[in-house]
Order: structure tokens, then sequence, then C-alpha cells
């Protein structure tokens, strides 16, 4: 709301980046934009614990990384200006794109925003938990036991590379979906089959195949969460090796954008 609101009200020209508000918003987002720094500091530095608790940079670094740049195109105006200052603005916009891809990827291996890393151990307990339940409940059908339990050791395969694995991410739904209809199916007919002898009533036969299918459904899931989580820890990492020098790139800009503006 607030981007549309001032790009709306830019070619009114309220206010100037060169002096005055606009000068102000310039100096307070840059502030805000090198304060971002502090989290990385406070984080891996032990002295720094003085400065307050690492959960409470990390809100900062997540606020100042919108309303810096927030106040930033502001004191543009929304407009581009001089080869310095356009430089300085898309490095910046650059950077908080970064940002945003890197927020939602920490999200993927986080519990929550400010939660605690997720562990790979802890996922795949609860699969091996899962795949327990599902070879008692899956007794009278061990065919489609055996054709889940291939299928979840196929995907579950170590992949080459990123490619490879967000390949696998992407067709891994619909495979399960496939999977999970297979698996109705033939439940239904093993618990229908005369050779099946079992005292349970047309009515106790449905419930088992619903809680069947519902477990088996639930396997996948969490199958698909372990290679997601898998993929999302590598592009984490590509992430770190890639933002820190974007943003330095940023600051460099911004220095010289800062000279440019003052001295020539």
């Amino acid at each position: 709301m607030s981007l549309f609101v001032g790009y709306r009200l830019s070619e009114y020209d309220y206010y100037s980046a060169e002096d005055g508000a606009g000068y102000a918003l310039g100096v307070i987002g840059g502030c805000m934009m090198l304060a971002l720094l502090l989290y990385p500091l406070r984080k891996r530095v032990s002295r720094l614990s003085v400065i307050g608790n690492v959960k409470v940079w990390f809100g900062l670094h997540m606020m100042f990384g919108i309303l810096g740049p927030l106040l930033i195109l502001f004191h543009a105006n929304f407009s581009l200006g001089s080869t310095n200052s356009n430089v300085a603005l898309f490095s910046m916009l650059i950077v908080s794109a970064s940002g945003v891809a890197g927020r939602y990827i920490y999200t993927k291996i986080h519990h929550g925003l400010y939660g605690q890393k997720i562990e790979l151990a802890e996922l795949t307990n609860r699969l091996r938990n899962n795949q327990e339940d599902l070879f008692s409940l899956l007794r009278l059908n061990p065919q489609a036991r055996e054709e889940l339990f291939q299928f979840v050791d196929h995907v579950l395969t170590p992949t080459k590379g990123l490619i490879h694995s967000s390949l696998r991410i992407m067709t891994v739904g619909l495979r399960s979906r496939v999977l999970i209809r297979k698996i109705r199916k033939s439940t239904i007919e093993r618990l229908n089959s005369t050779s099946v002898e079992t005292d349970l009533t047309a009515k106790e036969k449905r419930q088992m195949e619903k809680v069947i299918v519902r477990e088996a459904d639930h396997f996948l899931n969490r199958t698909r969460k372990v290679i997601e989580f898998s993929f999302y820890e590598r592009m984490f990492a590509l992430w770190h090796v890639l933002h820190l020098p974007l943003f330095f790139m940023l600051v460099t800009a911004a220095i010289i954008h800062v000279i440019a503006v003052h001295w020539y």
C-alpha cells in the first residue's frame, strides 16, 4: 500500500532528494541498510552479546530490510536519477529481492520465522515411525506396501544437484497422487476378495480402507517434506554465498553515491 501511494504521489514532487524531508529519508534508509550488518556480527561475535539477544537483532534485521529500501524509494521519489544513484538504487533492489528469497527459504528449514532449525533426523524419525504403522496396516495388501516403500526409497535417494532435486520435488507430488489412487483401488479389491479371510463388516472394511489411504497419504507427505528440506537446505547454503557479496556491492555503490552527491 505504501509503495502504491508513494508511486502515485511521486509525480507531484512534494519533496526533493537533495534537501529537506527527501534527504532525511535517504539518510535514515541508508543507516537502516548499514544496520543490517549488525545481525550477522552479533550472531558470529560472542563478545557482542552486550548489545542484545540474537533473536531481537534478527527481528530488527527483518524490519530494517523492509523499511530501509522503502524509505530509499521515497527518497528517490520513485524515479531514476544520475548514473551513480541508479546503480545504488538497483543494487538495493537486488539485495532486497535476495533478502525476500532468503526469508522464504529460511522458513522452509526452521520452525517458523523465529524458531529453531529443523533437523533432517527429526523428519526422518517421523517418517520411520509412520512407516512402521503403515507396515502393520498394509498387511492385507503386501503388493501395495512393497510398491509404496519402493517408491519412497527411490525418491529419498540423494540427488546429484539442485536441478535434479528441484525436478524431483516438482514430480513427486503428482506421482504420489497416482500412487495413492492405486493403493485405494488395490486395498478395496483385497478387502472385498473372497481369498482374504476376515470377519470385518462392509462398514468396517470401508473404515479400514479410509484409514489405510489416509496414513499412506500422510506418509507420502512426510516423504515430500524430507525431500524439500534437503533441497531448501542446499538453497540456503547457496543463498548465503551469494547474498553477502551482493550486500557489499550495495554498500560500495551507496558510498560512491554519497561521495558523488556531496563532493562533485
